[in-house]
């Protein structure tokens, strides 16, 4: 296997997150009182660092959940007997359950016009 199949996936994942990094950063400095902009800020780094928290404890749960009783887990050191397809289809789930979240709010999200531009 050579390291070139993961070009795409990190091409992918490098732009999306400078699209939703860039946005989210907008968002929460944008949509807030010009009073509390520190406050927007650090919302929103700390909207990142709960993330990736989270990010985190995920693969742990998954790890245990799915090892222990002499079964390899999903994320097994062995290539051949691990299943990151299945974890890969879990965060397929995992996104399109935040992909209608997101749409819910999006549609009752009541915009503040008087933008920085």
């Amino acid at each position: 296997m050579s390291i070139w199949w993961l070009v795409p996936q990190y091409l992918l994942l490098g732009i999306a997150d400078v699209f939703s990094v860039v946005g989210l950063q907008e968002f929460f400095y944008d949509q807030v009182p010009k009073e509390l902009r520190s406050i927007g800020l650090a919302l929103y780094l700390s909207v990142t660092g709960v993330g990736s928290f989270l990010s985190s404890f995920l693969l742990m749960v998954i790890d245990k959940a799915t090892g222990g009783n002499g079964r390899d887990s999903w994320f097994s050191s062995n290539l051949n007997r691990a299943h990151l397809d299945y974890f890969d289809w879990q965060l397929v789930g995992l996104g399109a359950i935040g992909f209608v979240a997101y749409l819910y709010f999006a549609r009752s999200y009541i915009f503040n016009g008087r933008g920085t531009h």
